[in-house]
């Protein structure tokens, strides 16, 4: 058996307890990743409010949207918070299943790796809050978001939370893991004879 089977056997032999570490390790984070990720969610919405009246506040995995300009008997909206980061679990999964996995290098990815999906994370976080200001909000979303705007946040919003929820966990652990995905899935052959020739012909036996 080739060492790339063998590597890839192993693989997905370790991938269902992985995931259920992944699990683990989410579970047990849950409360901080809500809170991190609305903290950068709410820095970045605040870089570019004039005035700075957006609060995002975790309640019960939830981020209530508050602002200082609503009036003090309106409805707190909230945005679920889990839906946000559970794909973290698919990116912890699909590192510890690697070779190695906490080895220094691979540790280094990971880290990398999970920056850039906090990173997507929160901006998914944002672009909710900007959909709920743009669509949600009647008369006030009109006046004060164009249709552009509308457009701009609602399809971003709807690719983050589709298609890139589901696909940034993979295409991150395949950009800083290339090198050993590739002996993963490279091609599998045939073993080869490597019988060295005698530069004769071997005669055929009736």
């Amino acid at each position: 058996m080739s060492e790339e089977v063998e590597l890839y056997r192993r693989f997905l032999k370790r991938l269902p307890l992985t995931l259920l570490a992944a699990m683990a390790v989410w579970l047990l984070l849950r409360p901080v990743l809500d809170t991190a990720i609305s903290g950068f969610a709410q820095l970045l919405i605040r870089s570019f409010e004039v005035p700075r009246v957006t609060r995002l506040v975790v309640d019960d995995h939830r981020a209530q949207v508050r602002r200082a300009d609503f009036r003090t008997d309106s409805g707190i909206p909230a945005i679920p918070l889990t839906e946000k980061h559970f794909n973290t679990i698919v990116l912890l999964a699909l590192y510890l299943a690697l070779p190695r996995p906490f080895s220094r290098r691979q540790l280094e990815r990971l880290f990398m790796g999970w920056c850039i999906l906090y990173l997507t994370q929160s901006i998914n976080l944002l672009l909710h809050v900007k959909c709920l200001y743009a669509l949600s909000l009647a008369d006030w979303s009109l006046q004060n978001y164009s249709n552009f705007s509308r457009d701009f946040y609602g399809f971003w919003r709807y690719f983050t939370d589709l298609p890139g929820r589901f696909s940034f966990p993979f295409l991150i652990w395949l950009g800083f893991n290339w090198d050993l995905v590739i002996q993963l899935l490279g091609p599998r052959t045939d073993p080869v004879d490597e019988t060295p020739s005698t530069g004769k012909k071997k005669k055929t036996q009736v």
